[in-house]
């Protein structure tokens, strides 16, 4: 297969489908042959389609609406920096598109570089290195090569981009583990590793995919009587199918419904292992035959896996999108979920979710080091659901989507439960069904780019090594995507200041999960700017309790006081859909009488959720403190006279002029030191956009 520098685009589906002799959907509406519910069990099929080894940022940090590179939301690393500013040897680099490499090859562009850059360390010790407990500052020195900063845009890779406009894209969904593709993938096909080696693990790291024993998620729907299968080509399958991890699978008789589903290859008949998967897929399509539950396996030169180019991959996909559109009405009543099992070691900038130190199951006991969640990466859901552009900022991890198995096998009366995933990973991730939009679907197929050109692997093994030709903070396509409401409203603020004995001052903050639009637990971490080591500290918060009307919370006190800052702090809190305060002052000088708190309520004036603060002066002089729009708005400061002993409230109408967005800075005249810094979104139950 030639090399090529530029993909085009075509200008229907239909005619794609045409070429590659394959029957497809038209690009508009179309109605469903069966009788709909709007409810989850009008799916009848959910494909699973993992590939390999992309970071969130790497592929998407340029869509617009996702939080990417134009995320405001971010920590800061040591020194003032932007976490998108790395540390680089004796400088600093900032995320660098590949395709604008300064290396030259003779005859080769920058874009062909860019498809063919190469595998980087992924393993369990670089991973961690590179997340540095939470720190996020270690990403070049753990990788050993600048290129972890390697990223694609739109022009790069049209395909991608271009499904994520037509369906649904996740930006908070992890990878499980802080480790290598064999443990990730164990975690979608089981739900865990098992980190006390009590049945073969534990599965940490990269070479430990074989002679596991405990349970799978497909022995779950053989037991459910739910219909499931692997496709692959078992001898060219790149060890990416996890069911052969286990003994059960590798020791079933070949009669045996484990090895015919499970370890079986699809029939060869065109001598390229893609288009034969996608030939299997589609005579199943086209003749009733497609199993509820599938597995999708990719080869190593179409997994996506940095020796096998996007492009290649993005070819792969749209083989199996357009073998399920063979059938229209198995088409209109499938789910496929496309999601990449590790970020090799690209970087991502967002912390991921890890739980607190002594969480059961959430920690290998050899290292005492946490299992994840591991670093962001892509994951796109294709169904008739999940059409328009979406964007669901719900916390995700692989175990996801064996959850949302397990809620849609048990609403077709078959459940199918899978008994390893830990109490923590199904409190802070969700099971994937706040992504869809069951009563209002749009069938039929968009029209996509065309794939068709694909990249030889003797032409990607010879070009890994492109370097950067920019240093400058990368941008993110402008505008907005329609966003979906998520199941939490995290809140934090300074509760108070304590003087103790031994020159120790605490200072106390509060935690929140705050009214009935919380149902799930967030997660929140808490990092020091300045001035005292340590940290990033783990935070897990309760819901609201619909039953007794409270708000989950927690609090957690800092020492600020002798050698850990002697009075002056600095720290960030950070929690879900960019959700962010930063508290910084001296509880030594005037700011130590003054507090300002956010909370929620309705706003007097509309009605709508509103934004509020309350600021209190507990001195014994009057201070003006003045809230600044830091973003969403372009009109203020507004001041406010407080009197000693005295507390003046204001609100800010987020969500019937911002989409719920808001990004506020509280300063006081009495001290420079002080300010309160919240931004965030205020969820309603309902449909928002992107921040």
């Amino acid at each position: 297969m030639a090399p090529v520098t530029r993909r085009t685009f075509l200008g229907s589906a239909a005619a794609f489908g045409a070429a590659l002799g394959l029957d497809t959907l038209p690009g508009t509406a179309s109605r469903a042959s069966a009788a709909t519910t709007g409810t989850i069990t009008d799916v009848k099929h959910v494909v699973v389609l993992m590939q390999e080894n992309r970071s969130f940022d790497h592929y998407f940090g340029s869509l617009k609406g996702v939080r990417g590179f134009g995320d405001r939301a971010t920590i800061q690393l040591a020194g003032g920096h932007s976490v998108f500013d790395q540390p680089n040897g004796s400088g600093r680099q900032y995320p660098w598109q590949l395709s604008a490499t300064k290396t030259w090859w003779w005859g080769v562009s920058g874009e062909q570089l860019a498809q063919c850059d190469g595998s980087l360390d992924h393993s369990w010790s670089t991973q961690h290195k590179a997340w540095n407990n939470g720190k996020m500052d270690n990403w070049v020195s753990a990788k050993g090569s600048v290129r972890t900063l390697g990223f694609m845009n739109r022009s790069d890779i049209p395909f991608h981009y271009a499904l994520a406009d037509a369906y649904t894209i996740c930006d908070a969904y992890h990878c499980s583990i802080l480790s290598a593709t064999g443990p990730n993938r164990t975690y979608l096909w089981s739900g865990w590793i098992d980190p006390s080696g009590t049945a073969g693990g534990p599965a940490y790291d990269g070479g430990s995919e074989s002679g596991l024993s405990w349970g799978t998620y497909a022995e779950a729907l053989q037991n459910a009587g739910v219909t499931w299968k692997v496709y692959q080509n078992a001898d060219d399958n790149y060890g990416d199918n996890a069911l052969a991890y286990f003994t059960q699978f590798t020791n079933a008789p070949a009669s045996s419904p484990l090895h015919q589903n499970g370890m079986a290859s699809v029939p060869s008949s065109t001598g390229s292992t893609p288009d034969d998967i996608a030939a299997a897929i589609k005579n199943d399509s086209l003749n009733g035959t497609l199993p509820q539950v599938s597995w999708v396996v990719a080869n190593q030169l179409f997994s996506e896996h940095p020796d096998g180019p996007p492009e290649n991959g993005a070819h792969f996909v749209n083989l199996v999108i357009q073998a399920l559109a063979a059938n229209q009405e198995v088409f209109d009543s499938t789910v496929l979920f496309l999601n990449y099992d590790e970020n090799d070691g690209f970087f991502d900038h967002v912390p991921p979710p890890v739980a607190p130190s002594g969480t059961a199951a959430e920690s290998y006991s050899g290292t005492g080091l946490g299992l994840g969640l591991g670093f962001r990466v892509p994951m796109v859901v294709v169904s008739p659901w999940t059409r328009g552009g979406w964007v669901d900022s719900q916390v995700y991890d692989h175990t996801s989507v064996l959850r949302f198995l397990e809620t849609w096998t048990a609403a077709l009366g078959t459940p199918a439960v899978c008994h390893n995933i830990s109490t923590w990973r199904r409190q802070v991730c969700g099971d994937l069904t706040d992504a869809f939009d069951f009563a209002n679907p749009v069938y039929g197929l968009p029209s996509l780019p065309d794939t068709s050109a694909t990249i030889s692997q003797a032409t990607a093994n010879s070009m890994i090594n492109p370097s950067p030709g920019t240093n400058s903070m990368p941008t993110q396509e402008s505008g907005t995507k329609p966003a979906r409401a998520l199941p939490y409203q995290p809140n934090a603020w300074v509760d108070r200041i304590e003087y103790d004995a031994n020159n120790q001052i605490l200072l106390w903050i509060d935690m929140a999960n705050q009214g009935p639009q919380a149902t799930a637990h967030a997660h929140y971490s808490i990092y020091a700017n300045a001035y005292r080591s340590g940290g990033p500290w783990q935070y897990t918060v309760a819901p609201h309790d619909s039953t007794t009307g409270t708000d989950g919370g927690t609090s957690d006190f800092f020492n600020i006081g002798a050698n850990y800052g002697d009075g002056q702090y600095d720290l960030t809190v950070l929690g879900p859909n960019r959700f962010l305060r930063r508290f910084t002052g001296n509880a030594t000088t005037a700011g130590k009488s003054c507090e300002a708190t956010t909370y929620y309520a309705p706003a007097p004036d509309t009605g709508k959720e509103a934004a509020w603060f309350k600021m209190t002066n507990t001195g014994s002089s009057t201070v003006t403190f003045t809230i600044t729009s830091t973003n969403y708005r372009a009109d203020g400061p507004w001041t406010y006279q407080v009197a000693p002993g005295a507390t003046v409230s204001d609100h800010f109408n987020a969500v019937a002029h911002q989409n719920g967005w808001y990004d506020f800075t509280v300063t006081v005249s009495s001290d420079s030191s002080w300010s309160r810094r919240a931004t965030g979104h205020i969820e309603t139950g309902a449909t928002s956009v992107t921040g």
